[in-house]
């Protein structure tokens, strides 16, 4: 065999296993390399606003003690005959019937990812970084079986994007060690819950990215 032969085939055997290696990922992992990570903080959404009113009938200022309806219906007259010699007299909230309806109180408009309440989101630039990310969804072997219902909200989102496909959307929560797909997409593995490895590499993850150490409950 002659030299150059040789090296073309040592060559070879070297480069094999670098080109296996984003290979080995499971799809869609494996076609991800260009993919826009983002990981994001994550919380359960706020409750609804509430409106708070009275019981019809009652008196204003008194909720729930009502009043006979002779007097409700003299007291709207005599509330009609101030508002008509003094507009504006009158409070806006004072229904008919006696009935009063309290402003809800303003409330902050919280940005929503699947549902869930934003805390911080994060752009991952460190190419290592996000090697890590998809070699670790990308790999049946950072997951095992097992049955844990999570109560908590997810603390952690992970959003994949591609020009011109569908995103690939993950939550991790911390607390039961467990990850999944947003629905449409799915882990294609069967089990979700996460190995030691995987749940400290996603927690170190976590930490590098928002500066602090993942809260408890997440």
């Amino acid at each position: 065999m002659n030299s150059s032969l040789r090296t073309f085939l040592g060559l070879a055997l070297f480069v094999a296993p670098l080109s296996a290696g984003c290979a080995s990922r499971t799809a869609p992992f494996d076609q991800m390399d260009q993919a826009q990570i983002t990981v994001l903080r994550l919380t359960a959404p706020p409750p609804p606003p509430t409106v708070a009113a009275t019981t019809p009938g009652a008196l204003p200022g008194i909720p729930g003690l009502p009043i006979p309806p002779e007097m409700q219906a003299a007291g709207q007259q005599l509330l009609q005959g101030l508002n008509q010699a003094a507009p504006g007299l009158i409070p806006p909230g004072l229904l008919p019937g006696g009935q009063t309806q309290q402003p809800a109180p303003a409330q902050q408009q919280v940005p929503l990812w699947n549902g869930l309440a934003i805390v911080a989101q994060t752009p991952v630039t460190n190419e290592d970084m996000k090697n890590d990310l998809l070699d670790l969804f990308g790999d049946e072997d950072s997951f095992q079986a097992g049955a844990n219902n999570c109560t908590t909200a997810p603390g952690m989102g992970v959003s994949f994007v591609r020009p011109g496909q569908p995103n690939v959307d993950l939550v991790v929560w911390f607390t039961c060690s467990k990850a999944a797909g947003v629905t449409p997409f799915t882990l294609p593995y069967g089990k979700d819950m996460l190995t030691g490895e995987s749940h400290q590499k996603l927690s170190t993850i976590y930490q590098a990215l928002f500066g602090m150490a993942v809260p408890p409950g997440s």
